[in-house]
C-alpha cells in the first residue's frame, strides 16, 4: 500500500457511489476558465499540477470541486502555510488574483469512485498515502487516478476527504465520460453572484475573508 505502484491484477473492486442530480459543488478556480470548464491541458506526468490530473499518457479533461465553501477555499488557498508563534497563519493577497469562487450543479446522477474511507482505499490497494500525500508525490497519485480509470470504466470521477477540511468532500472529474452539460454552473441562489465572486476585490474578498478568519488566517 501507501507509496507504491498500482497493482497489475486488481483483485478488490472499485466503490462506487453517486453524486445525485441537484447536487451543487463549489470551485476556486482561475478567472480563464468558466466555472463548469473542465481544464484540457494534461499535466506533466512527474511535476507540477494536481492530484489527480490527466497527464499525457492519460489526457482526459479535468475538473475539481467540493461539497462546501470551505473545503474549497482550504484545498486551493491553504495548502503549506506556515503558522506563526500564535498558531495564526498567513495568506498572501497574491494568491487570490485572477481567482474566484463558482459553484456548479450536477444536473444528472453521476457515478463516481469513492476514495472516502480506509475500506474505500483497501478495496483498490492503497490507503490515506494516497488522499493525504503532498505535492512532491502528485506524479505518483496521478498515475493512480489512471488506474482507478481502467478498474471502473462507468465512473465519471473520483471523491475523497478534503485533507484540509476533513468535514468536507472533494471531487475531480473527468471530462472525457461525464455527460455534456451534466455540470453546469449555478447561477440561483449561491452565496454571491457571478459579478461579485472575485476574490481579490468587492464582495468576493469579504466572503473569502469571513471563511479565512474561522482557519485563524489572515491575509495581507
Amino acid at each position: 500500500m501507501a507509496d507504491s505502484p498500482p497493482p497489475k491484477k486488481l483483485n478488490g473492486i472499485p466503490t462506487k457511489v453517486v453524486l445525485p442530480a441537484g447536487a451543487v459543488l463549489a470551485r476556486v478556480h482561475s478567472t480563464s476558465f468558466k466555472p463548469d470548464a473542465f481544464n484540457p491541458n494534461a499535466t506533466d506526468s512527474h511535476w507540477g499540477g494536481g492530484r489527480f490530473d490527466g497527464t499525457p499518457l492519460d489526457p482526459f479533461p479535468f475538473l475539481y470541486a467540493a461539497s462546501t465553501d470551505p473545503a474549497a477555499v482550504a484545498e486551493v488557498l491553504l495548502r503549506d502555510l506556515p503558522t506563526n508563534n500564535t498558531g495564526a497563519r498567513l495568506l498572501p493577497a497574491a494568491a487570490t488574483v485572477d481567482r474566484r469562487i463558482s459553484w456548479i450543479e450536477a444536473t444528472v446522477d453521476l457515478p463516481v469512485v469513492s476514495l472516502r474511507n480506509g475500506i474505500d482505499l483497501a478495496a483498490i490497494g492503497q490507503d490515506t498515502w494516497l488522499v493525504h500525500t503532498e505535492a512532491n508525490d502528485y506524479g505518483k497519485t496521478r498515475r493512480w487516478a489512471s488506474a482507478i480509470r481502467q478498474w471502473a470504466p462507468d465512473a465519471v470521477g473520483i471523491v475523497w476527504r478534503s485533507k484540509r477540511e476533513p468535514n468536507a468532500d472533494v471531487f475531480v472529474f473527468f471530462g472525457d465520460r461525464c455527460p455534456a452539460a451534466s455540470l453546469a454552473t449555478k447561477t440561483t441562489g449561491t452565496a454571491l453572484a457571478a459579478t461579485d465572486n472575485f476574490l481579490d476585490r468587492g464582495q468576493g474578498r469579504q466572503y473569502l475573508l469571513s471563511i479565512l478568519e474561522a482557519y485563524r488566517v489572515t491575509m495581507r
